[in-house]
């Protein structure tokens, strides 16, 4: 059976649509054991709507996080500490699942589980349309919108350096959370967290087609949005700050994966090894593993912004 964890704040707006959808998909009646609402402090109707769908689902279960670190990465960790289910997917208070996603998500599981073991570490994940706020239909992939290949997270390289493995879209099993779980405070996302814990020590399986509907408005955590070649020009500045705060995030999750994988008895990856101590480098070693493709992004204004930053940060 699969648990679904909610992560909730403020999400008066769209949680009762979300909600609705995940019910209505096929396979929920005999996939979903429960619908675990972890709630991150809400002061909107976000517990009333929620209670009010949960007197007709007893699946649906709410839970105040009652944890002192709040945010996403800490209250999908406060979710998921509180399921004890074989199989468990990531869902945000805003978006719509499409129909078929359980189905879908768990049979490719279960495919892979079957030439390896419930003991691996495991992770499949979806592609997405994204939509505005009356779900109308922006792009039809994520990867399409963003110009980012298909395969990108194939590469250890390159999934360490740029995440494209969404939560929102991923289903994974309980050897993973076993292996990933507690998440360090420096990891970037609890979400990328798992996408590289499951790299290492398991599986990554990407299912090719949109199964969830993303959706666009002014308070998304992470968003999706696509930037012009004009609107990247206009605020240049504002997008080179932004990248470089990433930057040094990315940096602090690479020092506490190198612990992981101290810990876990895995082979040091190059990539990590060098980002961990990335602040220390000259900057002639940093140009040389930038012009090697050792540090890197998928698309070009990243790869411009990366080179600007190693090029004006000071050791």
């Amino acid at each position: 059976m699969i648990d679904i964890v909610l992560a909730t704040y403020n999400g008066e707006a769209f949680i009762a649509e979300q909600i609705k959808s995940i019910q209505s998909n096929t396979g929920y009646q005999t996939r979903i054991n429960k619908i675990i609402v972890t709630d991150d402090g809400s002061t909107d109707c976000t517990q009333k709507i929620v209670l009010e769908l949960a007197e007709k689902d007893p699946k649906l279960i709410w839970i105040n996080n009652t944890t002192d670190i709040h945010g996403p990465k800490s209250n999908f960790q406060f979710g998921l500490k509180q399921s004890s289910a074989n199989y468990i997917m990531l869902c945000d208070q805003d978006d719509v699942w499409l129909p078929h996603k359980i189905e879908t998500s768990i049979t490719a599981l279960l495919e892979v589980e079957k030439r390896t073991s419930p003991q691996t570490p495991l992770l499949v994940f979806s592609d997405k349309q994204i939509v505005d706020e009356q779900l109308q239909l922006i792009c039809d992939s994520y990867f399409t919108l963003k110009n980012i290949s298909k395969n990108w997270h194939l590469k250890f390289n390159q999934l360490c350096q740029q995440n494209v493995v969404s939560g929102c879209t991923m289903l994974v099993n309980r050897a993973l959370i076993n292996k990933a779980l507690p998440i360090p405070e420096k990891a970037y996302m609890h979400d990328w967290w798992l996408a590289l814990v499951a790299h290492r020590c398991g599986e990554i399986v990407f299912i090719d087609q949109a199964l969830i509907q993303y959706r666009q408005h002014n308070h998304n955590t992470i968003g999706a949005q696509k930037k012009t070649f004009f609107s990247l020009c206009k605020k240049f500045i504002t997008h080179l700050n932004t990248f470089k705060k990433s930057q040094q995030n990315i940096v602090k999750q690479a020092i506490v994966f190198k612990e992981f994988e101290q810990q876990n008895r895995l082979s040091p990856d190059t990539t990590i090894s060098i980002l961990s101590c990335f602040n220390d480098l000259p900057l002639k070693k940093k140009i040389v593993y930038f012009y090697n493709g050792n540090v890197t992004r998928s698309h070009l204004f990243g790869r411009i912004a990366l080179l600007i930053t190693l090029l004006t940060n000071k050791n």
